[in-house]
């Protein structure tokens, strides 16, 4: 089986079996084995070795992104496709981090729902948020149906309406509640939601 060794930097090392890049090692790792630029023919076992290690890699990688915050299955396959490893080791990484744990699309989706919701995000804002991370719809919706209430939505509206009145007061009644209402629409917001927000709030 033919190995390629290429430095990335002085740190990293792309590691290619049978010309296709597998991903990366650190060079004090592989120098332990192999000079740090190498080309050559090594047996299956070596190869099975080397795929050990990058294994091991991504995975401690992906340990270390998903210890700084929680983070969604597909935002993890991302991160380490960037870091230049092959579906099959990213793939394993992803398995044993969802093993452990670690990893759970379903606590991804509760804690960007609660965060956003702080934020006072409209449904829609959230929804395209989970849908951009590739969070399942039946991992998402029942969390959201629980977390966003009509009591928090209507809350939500009223604060931001009241806010948006109050940096805006210089405006005629009627302008107001016309830029109020193309404020909170941008927003996601529903059209008929708003209306009664403007007119409760009237």
């Amino acid at each position: 089986m033919k190995l390629r060794i290429s430095s990335k930097n002085k740190y990293l090392a792309t590691i290619e079996l049978e010309d296709l890049s597998r991903g990366i090692l650190p060079i004090k790792q592989i120098s332990s084995l192999y000079p740090s630029d190498y080309e050559g023919e090594i047996s299956e076992s070596e190869a099975n070795q080397i795929i050990k290690m990058l294994e091991d890699y991504a995975f401690n990688l992906l340990v270390k992104y998903l210890a700084k915050e929680e983070h969604s299955q597909y935002q993890c396959v991302l991160y380490l496709q960037r870091k230049g490893f092959c579906s099959e080791i990213v793939q394993d990484a992803i398995h044993r981090c969802l093993e452990l744990n670690y990893l759970n699309d379903q606590r991804f989706a509760e804690l960007l729902i609660s965060s956003y919701i702080k934020r006072k995000a409209s449904k829609r804002a959230i929804t395209a948020k989970l849908s951009a991370n590739h969070i399942p719809i039946n991992v998402w919706k029942p969390l959201l149906e629980e977390l966003y209430t009509e009591e928090e939505k209507a809350s939500n509206l009223e604060e931001l309406l009241k806010k948006y009145y109050s940096t805006h007061s210089n405006l005629p009644p009627e302008k107001l509640k016309e830029r109020a209402f193309g404020y909170l629409f941008r927003k996601g917001f529903d059209p008929d939601d708003i209306r009664d927000a403007i007119e409760n709030l009237s």
